[in-house]
């Protein structure tokens, strides 16, 4: 959805490259797009193989997944100040911070990080 929130694209039987250039799975796409389609977020303009485009609805419900993501992410932050307020040293918990704001790192790997020093399973 946030492709289609970027730009119309064309159905993907008639233009796979369009979908691979962007890196996204087609069969994972035929997967979901009746569940799209059904649930308002996705339309079809122009027939069974006309192009594919994001709905108002489809807009509205990925601007709250990326508000939840970013609130989440924000709380994360908060909760990771406590543990720098008990006494990290600045160095680790500064690029830790940094990672967990970007959504780099969980709230669990920048904690593990200022406390050992290094990461157990680093994402980045």
């Amino acid at each position: 959805m946030q492709e289609l929130d970027l730009c119309d694209l064309p159905a993907p039987e008639t233009a796979p490259e369009s979908y691979l250039v962007r890196d996204l799975d087609t069969d994972q796409l035929q997967d979901a797009l009746p569940g799209l389609l059904w649930a308002g977020l996705v339309e079809r303009r122009g027939g069974e193989l006309g192009s594919l485009s994001l709905t108002p609805l489809g807009a509205a419900a990925l601007r709250a997944a990326e508000c939840d993501e970013l609130t989440a992410r924000l709380s994360a932050v908060v909760s990771f100040a406590e543990t720098v307020s008990a006494g990290a040293a600045p160095r680790p918990a500064g690029l830790a911070l940094r990672r967990l704001a970007e959504g780099t790192w969980t709230l669990e790997q920048a904690k593990s990080y200022v406390h050992t020093g290094h990461m157990g399973a680093d994402r980045s």
